[in-house]
């Protein structure tokens, strides 16, 4: 890889708080773009347009069914026709709902990937066993096929032992039984206290993909800090991990040398005020140029975590 293309997302579509479709242009305001620029040649792609897809009523379990669908299938459509075979993807939201159609997008062009779903929340509940019939709580599931009603533009899914969850603390109970009978790898924010970043993510890494070769997406919800860190979201989470060690997990990510692309989502700056919104945003810009310097670095090999056993 040698540049950053940056896509913006305003979705907004899979939860009620229509000012995370402003978190693009707040990044860029905040100077996000330029502070990649020093690390590669940054591309802006621009905002995918959502204008033209008018309200629906909920049904079959799912509020704004509709515009969840035909936003997702335009996400998915413009990302598999984007050439990445030279670039970093590092895609701005918007709320989760979004990574059906940036993830689908991506197995459209590599079947194999890895998918490190780095947040507070799981989002791999059903129509079926969300209590709220929010999207953004839905994705995984979708992406996982086990559900693809009323998508029918779905054309992959994603393996369930290429996924790693990195940090969820807030559960449904469906959602805890899906993980466990798909046999998800799973690593709690209490698990990263006990064992560490680097423990975790090596034996994750190696399970999900023994060999070192494949490709690895990284889906980052800033709620995945605690609450006390991070104030401009919707959904905030207490208990989270440490500031230094989301840090490190994108560097652990970036020094695989098989990260190639990321979704940045929840920022929403109407939630907050302006300091806490500013600070929100820091956080944010610093985990993205943390993680992509460590991905730029010029390395003679990728770099192959070793396995640990986790039980030792």
């Amino acid at each position: 890889m040698n540049s950053i293309k940056i896509l913006g997302v305003p979705f907004h579509f899979g939860q009620p708080h229509a000012g995370v479709k402003f978190a693009p242009e707040a990044l860029r305001i905040n100077g996000l773009f330029s502070e990649l620029s020093e690390i590669a040649p940054v591309a802006d792609l621009g905002d995918i347009d959502f204008s033209l897809i008018q309200d629906t009523p909920s049904e079959l379990g799912i509020k704004n069914i509709h515009q969840v669908s035909l936003a997702n299938e335009l996400i998915s459509q413009c990302i598999e026709a984007e050439d990445l075979s030279d670039s970093f993807l590092l895609n701005i939201g918007g709320d989760h709902g979004m990574a059906l159609g940036t993830i689908h997008g991506l197995l459209r062009k590599n079947s194999n990937q890895v998918i490190v779903w780095a947040d507070a929340h799981g989002d791999i509940n059903t129509p079926d066993t969300s209590p709220s019939g929010n999207f953004h709580g839905m994705p995984l599931s979708f992406l996982l096929g086990l559900c693809t009603e009323p998508f029918s533009w779905l054309k992959e899914t994603l393996k369930s032992n290429k996924l790693i969850f990195f940090g969820p603390r807030d559960l449904d109970q469906g959602e805890l039984d899906i993980i466990r009978n798909h046999s998800i790898q799973y690593y709690s924010s209490k698990d990263i206290g006990i064992w560490g970043v680097d423990k975790i993510m090596s034996h994750a890494l190696k399970k999900a993909d023994p060999y070192g070769r494949c490709d690895i997406h990284l889906s980052f919800d800033v709620d995945l800090f605690d609450a006390c860190d991070v104030q401009a979201t919707g959904t905030r989470v207490k208990n989270g991990p440490e500031v230094e060690s989301v840090m490190r997990m994108g560097e652990i990510l970036g020094q695989t040398g098989r990260l190639k692309s990321m979704d940045l989502v929840e920022i929403n700056p109407s939630l907050a005020d302006s300091s806490d919104t500013e600070e929100t945003l820091q956080l944010a810009k610093d985990f993205v140029r943390n993680t992509l310097r460590e991905t730029f670095i010029k390395r003679i090999e990728p770099k192959v975590l070793e396995p640990i056993n986790l039980t030792a």
